[in-house]
This record gives C-alpha cells, structure tokens and sequence, in this order.
C-alpha cells in the first residue's frame, strides 16, 4: 500500500466509516473503493471516472478533494484524462415503411372485391327478381290492413196472431201444432293479425376517447464534472461522471429519481422549464419527480 491509499483508508477508518456504508453513500462498489486504498489502479474503470470515484472518496471522508485527485495522478503515474465514448448511432430500419405499404395494397385490393361483388348481385338480380319482391311485401301489407267484417244481427221471432174460436168438434180433430223454431243465424268475425310495433333502435354510445399522453421529459446537463445517477420508473438509466456539456434527457411516466455529488455543476430542467440549482458545489443531492413536477 502507497502513501496515497494508505492516506484514504486512515481518514475512513478515524471516521469509523466502513466501505459497505460509502460504497452505498456514493453508489461506488465496494471493490473500486478497495482498488483505491490499496492502489490497485488497474482494477478501476480508467479515463474521468477515476477521478471522480476518488472526488467521491474525498467528499464523504471530508478532506479536500482536489488534493487527493493530485495525490491519485501522481501515485497512478500521470494517468490523462480519456472522453467517454460517443454512444452508437441506430442504424435506420424500413421494415416499418414495408408493412405500411402492404396494408395500404391489402386495403385497396379488399375494396376491389366488395364492388366487384356488388356489381355481379346487381346484375343477377335483375329488374324482374326486384319487381317481384316489391310485390310480396305489398301483397303482405295490404292483407294484414284488410277492414274488419261486421257481425250480423240476429232478428227476433215473430208473433203468430190469435186464431178464431173454433167449435168442439174441430177442436178435437185438431192436433195441436207447435210453433216452428227458426236457427238462428250468428256470424264470427274472422280474427285478423296485428301487426307488432317495430322497435326503436337505441342510439349507439361514442367510444370512450383515449386518456391524454402522461409522461414527463427530465434534462440533466452538466456545468462541471459531476457525478450523476438517474432512475426512471424504477429503472437505471445512467450512473457515472458527467464532463460539460454532456446533458442526459430521460422520459417517465411515473417518477424520476436524480443523485449527483456535485449539486452545483449540473442543471436540471422539467418539461424544458429550468429547476432552481440543487444546492452548493461538491454537495450531495437527491431530488424526486413526477408528472405534478419536484417532490420535496
């Protein structure tokens, strides 16, 4: 162990800090943290995120942090600086612009059928099979609104008329003779169907219309070198140094979650609406937000 990490590991330890508890401070993993104090220097990442792994170390422990990145380049050797790598540029698909134009030919083709088909039922049909059903539904209408027929009235029987007073004799020979009964004549009237009442169709409800887009876009821009780490709906979207003017843009629905180590050299901006600075330089800060905006 040299000078330099036998510096770090004596400042953490009269701290009575221990590496789990920086490591989950400075979201630094306890085996970089290790590489520092015994200057195993190969086992970290390389290029600014050393630097600002021990920026980070110097912070926690409280000793000055510019001193001990000296400390680092020297007891590394000189180690320079290297720029974080572009990130890769998508290449373009048109497997996208393919499927539209197949659904544009499949919709007009479909179309071509429906009046291909069309015009073969017209011209089966011709004007004698439409006359016909014209007719029937006629011929239906007109027997269902047919007059009813009126019963007939059932006469009353007549009277005979008093006879004159015959003698004894003709009495006698005379059987006696009853009344003929006339049937009476009674008639039904036929039953004619009533048309049921057709129903009313009931209106068709709008579809309901889709809930607006709720999604946020959070900008996190760096003005000096920075350590960031950025959380988007539960998920890591970065973690590392920002060096100006790397900016990181990130789109939530939910919740962002921003840590950096050095509140004043990053700009924050929500919807494209600048946030008020997040604190002083070298400070650590955590800030939340979702789609109402900074949740304190």
């Amino acid at each position: 162990m040299g000078a330099f990490g036998e510096r770090l590991q004596r400042e953490r330890e009269m701290r009575g800090i221990t590496l789990e508890e920086m490591s989950e401070s400075t979201k630094i993993s306890a085996r970089c943290l290790r590489a520092l104090e015994t200057e195993e220097f190969d086992k970290l990442p390389g290029g600014i995120f050393n630097k600002g792994f021990v920026r980070a170390y110097a912070h926690h422990v409280g000793i000055d942090e510019d001193q001990a990145v000296a400390d680092f380049i020297a007891a590394s050797g000189g180690e320079k600086d290297q720029p974080l790598p572009d990130p890769p540029v998508p290449r373009a698909v048109a497997l996208g612009q393919r499927a539209e134009d197949h659904a544009n030919w499949r919709a007009f083709a479909l179309l071509i059928l429906l009046l291909a088909t069309a015009v073969v039922a017209a011209w089966k049909l011709g004007p004698s099979a439409v006359h016909k059903i014209v007719a029937e539904v006629t011929a239906r209408v007109s027997s269902r609104q047919a007059p009813e027929t009126e019963p007939a009235t059932v006469m009353p029987q007549s009277v005979p008329e008093a006879a004159a007073p015959a003698s004894p004799l003709s009495m006698a020979e005379a059987a006696p003779r009853k009344p003929p009964v006339r049937a009476k004549s009674v008639t039904v009237a036929e039953s004619v169907p009533v048309p049921a009442p057709k129903a009313t169709p009931q209106p068709v409800a709008a579809p309901a219309a889709p809930p607006p887009d709720a999604t946020f876009v959070v900008q996190v821009r760096a003005t000096q070198d920075s350590w960031v780490q950025i959380v988007a709906d539960g998920k890591l979207m970065t973690e590392g140094v920002l060096v100006p003017p790397a900016e990181k843009r990130v789109r939530a629905a939910k919740e962002v979650v921003i840590k950096t180590g050095n509140a004043a050299g990053v700009e924050v901006s929500f919807n494209g609406q600048p946030l008020p600075p997040l604190g002083d330089v070298n400070q650590t800060a955590t800030v939340t937000l979702n789609a109402g905006g900074v949740q304190r």
